[in-house]
């Protein structure tokens, strides 16, 4: 792993590396940790409800959540990593009430059997995301708001330095990637949002201007913290194209866009963005004008393929971080449909004068077998003459 930063800057300088870089997004408490980083607090939800409701410390789960990120990343010989926030010093402690089962607020929930994550008993009993906003509790935000610039912390992320003391100390060579969002995720907004969109456009720029400003000090944390690789995001398209129209995306989202990018590369990092969906009817804006360097969660379901990437001149200018399909094929496929793609991903991305970071489109997330990320790895390993992980 001694190669791995310059793996991934060549990758993103569009020259080619000696093989394409290694990258992937480990939701937390997923199977795949357990032979790896052993079923505990920081990997197990049912485990960490319960450390949880007997009080477990700050330090404690933090130290845990540490030794697991690097454990599996370190396993999986990944070049680029990306890890998952810490713990809150501040929680409210469940209460356990069954083998699986807790309330929180009042609320039920239990180890659901298909994912082992924790959940709520009655789904109806949390609201849509987009109702967690009351319109005039965000009026009123609006109006108090003083443009403040928050401080940034005087100390870098405590996973990131966790992680990277963990690395150093067995000479271990990665790329740090952050990930932080400055308000322009439409997919998130609430309906009172986009409305405001055509009926008060000022309360909208005020509203992004208040989630840019956390999250440009945000940014400026993570680089000082050792990301060299900032995503930012989140999803501004569907399956059927972009949440706004083009004219909106160019008033509200691309100029906030193109201020984030500016400021991750006054700092000397890459600037990488983070959307499914389909973006072809925004694809100036979205990938050229944008000014973005990397682009993460190629949506190949959503019909960003690789082949029309190539066609529209996407994958000659823009590092592409994908493009494996993390909606069907590595969810649903055999471990043959899976090789197959990777196989077929990796050739895509070599046509390219670099420009590529194998990565499946969004995560592993909970709705991906385990086994089906090793069968990426392994064929990835295969492809590149490497030897074999240990099973």
């Amino acid at each position: 792993m001694k190669g791995s930063v310059e793996r991934v800057e060549r990758a993103f300088a569009h020259q080619a590396p000696d093989r394409t870089p290694l990258f992937e997004i480990f939701s937390p408490y997923h199977p795949l940790y357990w032979p790896i980083a052993g079923r505990n607090p920081a990997t197990d939800a049912s485990l960490a409800w319960d450390a949880m409701a007997a009080g477990v410390s700050y330090d404690e789960r933090l130290e845990a959540t540490i030794r697991a990120q690097y454990a599996i990343n370190r396993f999986f010989e990944v070049d680029m990593v990306r890890l998952n926030g810490g713990p809150p010093r501040q929680y409210t402690r469940p209460v356990k009430t069954g083998a699986h089962t807790w309330t929180l607020n009042g609320v039920a929930y239990h180890r659901d059997p298909k994912t082992d994550l924790v959940v709520l008993q009655d789904p109806a009993a949390e609201a849509s995301y987009s109702h967690r906003y009351d319109e005039q509790a965000v009026r009123q935000q609006l109006e108090a708001w003083d443009g403040q610039v928050p401080a940034m912390p005087d100390r870098p992320d405590p996973v990131i330095a966790g992680v990277r003391a963990l690395a150093a100390a067995d000479g271990v060579d990665w790329v740090y990637m952050g990930e932080v969002g400055a308000g322009t995720g439409v997919a998130f907004y609430p309906p009172f949002l986009l409305m405001w969109m055509l009926q008060e456009p000022g309360l909208v720029h005020r509203w992004i201007d208040m989630q840019k400003t956390r999250a440009l000090v945000t940014t400026r944390h993570l680089v000082a913290s050792g990301c060299t690789v900032i995503a930012m995001g989140g999803d501004v398209s569907c399956d059927k194209g972009p949440f706004i129209s083009p004219a909106l995306y160019r008033e509200f989202i691309l100029p906030v866009i193109q201020e984030h990018v500016d400021l991750i590369h006054s700092l000397g990092a890459h600037a990488v963005y983070t959307s499914d969906g389909n973006h072809w009817p925004i694809k100036d804006a979205f990938f050229f004008e944008s000014r973005i360097d990397g682009y993460k969660e190629v949506d190949k379901a959503a019909g960003m393929t690789w082949p029309r990437l190539l066609e529209e001149g996407v994958a000659e200018k823009i590092c592409i971080i994908g493009n494996l399909d993390a909606r069907h094929n590595l969810c649903h496929g055999t471990p043959a449909q899976v090789a197959a793609e990777v196989r077929e991903c990796l050739d895509y991305g070599r046509r390219t004068p670099g420009g590529h970071i194998l990565h499946a489109s969004h995560s592993v997330h909970e709705d991906m077998p385990a086994d089906n990320y090793r069968t990426v790895v392994d064929t990835y390993r295969e492809y590149f003459g490497l030897a074999p992980l240990p099973r």
